[in-house]
This record gives structure tokens, sequence and C-alpha cells, in this order.
């Protein structure tokens, strides 16, 4: 346990440190490309590694019994924003919100609301994992819900992308004074449509092999007490 808390912990921290780097951010501040990237990395990467390394069984280990029922009690009404058609409406609404409104734009010439943009990603990105993932105390949900979950997931990034792609004109003024703005907006579209359309197709594949696994080792061992 503690082995896997601290290794997916530590690869989210190098995530984000890395895409939060000066270097990143300056690249990232001329180019929509290199920005997509790096809201990708904190929407999609680092909450699932965070999410992974199931914080609540190191919490429960460190407070004990009482203290840890006294948490999961306090904190049980909260559970429906985990709900998955909450959790959904949270992720497209971010995507298509942060992308054709002024919060874009504003977040970029104002370092403050770029802060709370990314920090509304990674909130968003974990509200995104918890159903598929359902670190503890959340309850899993069935697998057929799972992949049904990612499978409408799925095309939402494409959406956005084609938007993005075929829009014949740049759409944050920010960038149009850097050269190439059009092509760049083009570069930024294929980064959301390749790379969040692989991150979320792998975890949708993973959560198949999941299922076929679960139901090859039921049919391997029976129920006890089955008839035979």
């Amino acid at each position: 346990m503690r082995a896997r808390f601290f290794a997916c912990v530590a690869l989210a921290l190098v995530c984000s440190g890395v895409v939060l780097s000066p270097r990143i951010d300056a690249l990232a501040d001329a180019s929509f490309a290199w920005h997509m990237m790096q809201h990708l990395v904190l929407l999609l990467v680092v909450p699932f590694l965070l999410l992974a390394a199931e914080p609540f069984r190191m919490f429960a280990a460190i407070a004990g019994k009482d203290a840890t029922a006294r948490f999961v009690r306090a904190t049980r009404p909260l559970h429906v924003v985990a709900h998955p058609v909450v959790a959904m409406s949270v992720f497209v609404g971010t995507l298509w919100i942060t992308h054709f409104s002024g919060v874009y734009n504003f977040a970029l010439d104002h370092e403050w609301a770029h802060v709370c943009e990314h920090a509304w990603y990674l909130s968003a990105g974990l509200l995104f994992w918890a159903p598929v993932l359902a670190p503890p105390p959340l309850h899993p949900l069935p697998f057929p819900a799972r992949v049904a979950y990612l499978l409408f997931a799925l095309p939402q990034g494409g959406l956005l992308a084609l938007v993005l792609g075929t829009t014949r004109r740049v759409l944050y003024p920010h960038y149009a004074a850097y050269p190439n703005a059009l092509a760049d907006q083009g570069n930024a579209a294929a980064v959301m449509w390749i790379g969040g359309g692989m991150l979320i197709f792998s975890a949708f594949l993973s959560t198949l092999g999941a299922w076929a696994l679960r139901e090859s080792a039921a049919q391997r061992d029976p129920v006890p007490g089955g008839i035979s």
C-alpha cells in the first residue's frame, strides 16, 4: 500500500513540476499547443495518479479506526459529486466553458486567474476519474457502468478539437500576436484530439481488460457451496 501511494504521488508531483516549470510556462504563454498539453496533464494525468494512490487508505492507516469512521460519516454527503452524471457534467462543462468563453484569454493575461484555472482543471480531473477508479471510501461502479461512462467521455475532447481545428480565425487575442497563430491553434486541436483521446481510450481498454479478468476469475472459481 505504502509503495503504491508514494510511487503514484511522486509521479504526480513530477508531472506537475514539469508542466508548471518556468520553461513550459513560457512555451505555453507563446503557444496554444503547448498550453493545451499543459492542461491535458493537469486535467487527466495528475488527477489519475493522485486517485490511483488511494490516499484514503494511507489516511486510515495513520488516523486509526475511530477518526476514519468519523471522517467517512462527515464526508458521505460529498459523495454525490462523484456520481457519474455530476462528474461527467463538470468534465464536459469545464472543456467547453474554459475554451469558449472569456475565461481562457483572461487567464492568459492575469497570473492569479491562470492559477485558478489550473486548480479548476485539476479539480475537474479528480471528479472525472472518481467514478472510474472509485478510490476508497467510494464504492466502485459496476464494470458495465464504468465502460459506458468512458465510452461517453471518448468523443468529448474530439468534438472540442474539431471546433478548434476547423475555425478559420484565431480564437484567443493573446495568441494572435504570435506568428502562425492559426496553425498553432490547429496543433492545439490535434493535441486535444490525439493526446486526450489516447489517455481516455487507454483507460477504456484497461477497464474492459479488468472486467474480462474478473469474469474469467469468476468462472474459474465458482461461489463456494454452489452446485458443481
